[in-house]
């Protein structure tokens, strides 16, 4: 089957995305520059184009500090979290407690008015914490040898447990904490929170023959603070742009939505953005005409195609389905036929697909792991662990696929279905979310 697909085209989107723009945030001046390159160059192609704003709320750090105070002093390198909270400006002082984890049984009375030091930090942990009152929470990362992360809180659950200050230290300076003893320290975190607007492009190539069957195949543009995103997921962005200018060029009998998601990081809110409002626009029309056999934008939404993070030299392929048995098959089948190598399985993934799924939508994530995926989230995500060829690779491979079973396939050869046993799944995904997020995607509130 002949690939129009060119890695080295491909490459070029991520270098713009990753270093000529570089970090993109939700809600930054970034992200917006970057939204406008992606609309710009759907626009080149032909491709119909829309930008979807969205509000959100979002953060920055203006100061961190983490300070041994005692029976030793010495300032520890940290990364603080936004939107988990924030201490006075002196920072609050206290002695720690160690804890193997944060699941309930962990969680006692003796953490009141100590600052937490764990491996396993989780937000699941945030209502129990909100009745004992810590002071602070210093975690580790679970690998040596990488650099502290810089991932969000939530502006909904620091509202709702109240302020807790969060910062991440190296696995090396957590294991370094413990050896020596340390007693006393001083956690200085001061976030900022803002209301603004993040935004997702879509661009639409209109089926020949089956315009109304429409399959969404896109990833996320946005970062964590000060992080330039590269393989996480500028790399995906790229795949999703060239793709976009290869079917405009072959055509497709159904209509493709290349869509560029916004604020992925901050929870996969781009995306249950869109979900949350095919769910309403479809139950508002059955409510409105309950006698009438209504096909709504989200019935004719058959598939979606995710694609987040990518672009790793040295690495290998995954795709996790959310579907029928027959999407997983034929990505097994294709692999093999290939001869590209994917470890498919049948789960969720933490990422755009699932929020599709969550309204009913299929979903296929093609992922490619590596060696550089542990800098994910830190600021040694950079381009210079990918190369054309990675994306290439899945690039080719994801064009075939469509080809076969969406652009040119008689009939659409996917069932429209959820199994059972990743809906629940799914919903065990979205229990951690806050309750916005639930309330867009109909999720039950707890």
């Amino acid at each position: 089957m002949e690939t129009l697909f060119d890695g080295e085209r491909a490459f070029e989107h991520l270098r713009k995305l990753a270093v000529e723009i570089g970090p993109r945030p939700s809600g930054s001046e970034e992200e917006r520059k970057a939204a406008e390159y992606i609309a710009s160059e759907f626009r080149t192609m032909g491709l119909k184009t829309e930008v979807q704003e969205f509000e959100i709320t979002t953060g920055v750090v203006r100061a961190k500090k983490l300070e041994v105070l005692a029976p030793y002093t010495e300032e520890v390198v940290c990364e603080a979290m936004a939107m988990t909270g924030s201490s006075p400006p002196q920072g609050v002082v206290g002695d720690i407690i160690y804890l193997e984890a944060t699941d309930d049984e962990y969680i006692t009375p003796e953490v009141a008015g100590r600052v937490i030091l764990t491996s396993r930090w989780n937000r699941a942990a945030l209502k129990k914490l909100s009745r004992y009152k810590p002071l602070a929470v210093v975690t580790i990362e679970t690998a040596p040898r990488t650099l502290e992360k810089h991932l969000w809180g939530s502006a909904e659950f620091r509202a709702k447990y109240g302020d807790l200050p969060v910062v991440r230290i190296s696995y090396e300076n957590g294991l370094k904490l413990l050896e020596k003893g340390a007693k006393t320290v001083r956690v200085v975190v001061q976030n900022e929170e803002t209301k603004t607007r993040s935004r997702n492009v879509i661009g639409e190539i209109e089926g020949t023959m089956n315009p109304d069957e429409i399959v969404l195949i896109g990833g996320h543009y946005d970062t964590v603070l000060e992080v330039s995103g590269a393989g996480d997921n500028a790399a995906g962005t790229a795949l999703a742009m060239e793709l976009a200018r290869v079917f405009q060029e072959k055509g497709t009998r159904r209509t493709m939505r290349f869509v560029a998601w916004g604020c992925e990081e901050l929870g996969l809110r781009g995306s249950v953005h869109y979900a949350g409002g095919l769910r309403e626009e479809s139950e508002k029309l059955k409510k409105e005409r309950p006698d009438e056999e209504v096909e709504t934008e989200l019935d004719k939404t058959k598939l979606c195609v995710n694609l987040d993070v990518h672009g790793a030299f040295l690495g290998s392929n995954s795709s996790s389905i959310l579907g029928p048995p027959e999407l997983t098959a034929a990505v097994k089948l294709m692999s093999k036929e290939l001869g590209v190598l994917y470890e498919v399985r049948e789960a969720v993934y933490s990422s755009d697909g699932t929020s599709l799924s969550c309204v009913g939508v299929p979903s296929a994530s093609f992922s490619r792991g590596g060696g550089s995926n542990v800098f994910m989230h830190s600021t040694e995500d950079e381009i210079r662990w990918l190369k054309p060829e990675a994306l290439q690779i899945q690039g080719g491979f994801i064009e075939q696929f469509l080809t076969r079973y969406v652009a040119k396939a008689a009939a659409f050869p996917f069932e429209r279905k959820i199994q059972d046993k990743n809906k629940k799944d799914i919903e065990d995904y979205f229990a951690r979310s806050p309750p916005l997020v639930k309330k867009a995607l109909g999720l039950k509130i707890s």
